[in-house]
């Protein structure tokens, strides 16, 4: 139905960067059309280059202030904001590489991303840059390069565009919207108030530091800095983006064409991606902007353990995590207040307070 170009810049890079590819004709006579230089024969990388120097051990008779279980994105930020606060932080991956799937491979000198290929939060302002914030936590930064666009959709035939509808998406968002009302003229207006209410929850999110939206104590924090950001933002908990966009649209070609925006990074249509979610989307590609990490997405991940490890945390690989420990306490004991039973008596509470591994090794 479309036709992405989430993938084809950064792996152009990484071949080039990781092959020498300036050129296009090699000592053992591999000539490409068009080509004149010469590459080098690829040479079979394995990764990690070797297991034996993988980081498979950390202080056990520690008592760590947080045991992060899983190396992926979500667990390795947590760890950078952690240590960045001078806490003790150790945490467990199951595999040989960090990242989840935000991590890579190599194979035959190349470099291949294993999931996540499209970035968004590489920009350089506002809230909503989450890895650009991510990785400066720990001292880090990357080089990335700006995609002009995020996706060329190319859809299939019908009346009013019998060659199909091609539309690209521009990361400056005047020269999109000029191209999107160019196939729908008739829905010029109704494009641009659709795509404006996107900025009006954008824009409400960008101005609010970002956490959990379903943490009380976060939004009532953030109520008080930013009220008509938050009144904004809590009007549309309760709205999709389908039903916003009716109320500009009429075209059910270009109503497809919605569905097919929230598809693409939702994998549901418009009736069922929230509009908060589309706010965000449809407006970050603009603001931030698509930008790959020079290296591949993987090398996120592994710029983050660096910053972890160089501020004293621990990222542990082949830590297989077969058990949570907990632990039976007074409620009263960790909060200042007891809870009491229908007889009076205090109600002991269930704490974890560690893991234990396949190969029995336990970190608390």
């Amino acid at each position: 139905m479309f036709q992405s170009r989430l993938w084809a810049p950064s792996s152009m890079l990484r071949a080039r960067a990781l092959s020498g590819a300036n050129g296009c004709r090699s000592p053992s006579s591999r000539r490409f059309p068009g080509c004149s230089r010469s590459i080098l024969p690829a040479v079979r990388t394995p990764y990690p280059t070797d297991i034996a120097q993988l980081t498979t051990e950390a202080p056990t008779d520690v008592l760590y202030d947080a045991v992060i279980i899983g190396g992926g994105m979500g667990g390795l930020t947590t760890a950078a904001k952690l240590v960045a606060k001078g806490a003790k932080v150790v945490v467990l991956e199951k595999y040989l590489v960090p990242g989840g799937s935000a991590a890579h491979y190599k194979r035959e000198g190349y470099t291949f991303d294993v999931g996540s290929s499209m970035m968004f939060g590489f920009g350089d302002q506002g809230t909503t840059n989450l890895i650009t914030k991510a990785l400066e936590s720990v001292g880090k930064q990357m080089k990335t390069v700006p995609d002009p666009t995020q996706v060329h959709y190319h859809c299939p035939p019908s009346s009013a565009h019998p060659e199909g509808l091609k539309v690209q998406v521009w990361r400056k968002y005047d020269d999109f919207v000029a191209e999107l009302s160019a196939r729908f003229p008739h829905e010029a207006s109704g494009i641009k108030s659709f795509y404006g209410e996107c900025w009006a929850v954008f824009n409400a999110l960008n101005s609010l530091e970002m956490k959990s939206l379903e943490e009380p104590r976060y939004l009532m924090g953030e109520f008080f800095k930013n009220p008509m950001a938050c009144l904004t933002l809590a009007s549309y908990l309760t709205t999709n983006t389908g039903d916003v966009a009716r109320k500009y649209i009429k075209d059910p070609e270009l109503l497809k064409f919605i569905d097919l925006e929230c598809f693409i990074w939702s994998t549901v249509n418009a009736d069922m991606t929230p509009m908060i979610n589309a706010g965000m989307v449809f407006c970050d590609r603009h603001f931030g902007g698509i930008n790959y990490p020079i290296g591949g997405v993987g090398a996120i991940a592994e710029n983050m353990v660096d910053g972890i490890t160089e501020r004293g945390g621990h990222v542990v690989y082949k830590a297989n995590v077969k058990q949570i420990i907990t632990e039976e306490t007074n409620s009263s004991s960790s909060n200042g207040s007891s809870s009491s039973s229908s007889n009076g008596s205090s109600e002991p509470s269930i704490r974890a307070t560690g893991v234990r591994l396949a190969d029995g090794r336990v970190f608390r």
